[in-house]
Order: structure tokens, then C-alpha cells, then sequence
């Protein structure tokens, strides 16, 4: 599938947070990713705008 948009890590907060996962949340995490850079229209399951914020 072609990318859409690129998803970039703030300095090295997720990797910390991503090494300390299990596998199996790792792929988890990394399946999510990838439909957030593939998919035109995320849908709200896997991302929801944040309330209250500019």
C-alpha cells in the first residue's frame, strides 16, 4: 500500500516505550502505525482527535 503520511517519533520516548512491551503489543502497535500511514480516512478505532486542544 502507498503511504499517505509519514508517522515520526518524538526523540526517544517511544522507542523506550516500545522495547518495553511484549512482542505480541509491539506487532500490535506496529499494525496501527502502519494503518495510520496508509489509510486515507483513519478510522476513530485506532485514532481519535484530541478534545480541547488547538
Amino acid at each position: 500500500m502507498e503511504k499517505v503520511r509519514e508517522v515520526i517519533q518524538y526523540k526517544g520516548y517511544f522507542e523506550e516505550f516500545l522495547l518495553k512491551q511484549p512482542k505480541k503489543v509491539q506487532d500490535k502497535i506496529f499494525k496501527v502505525i502502519e494503518i495510520i500511514e496508509t489509510f486515507e480516512r483513519v478510522p476513530s478505532t485506532y485514532l481519535k482527535a484530541l478534545v480541547g486542544t488547538k
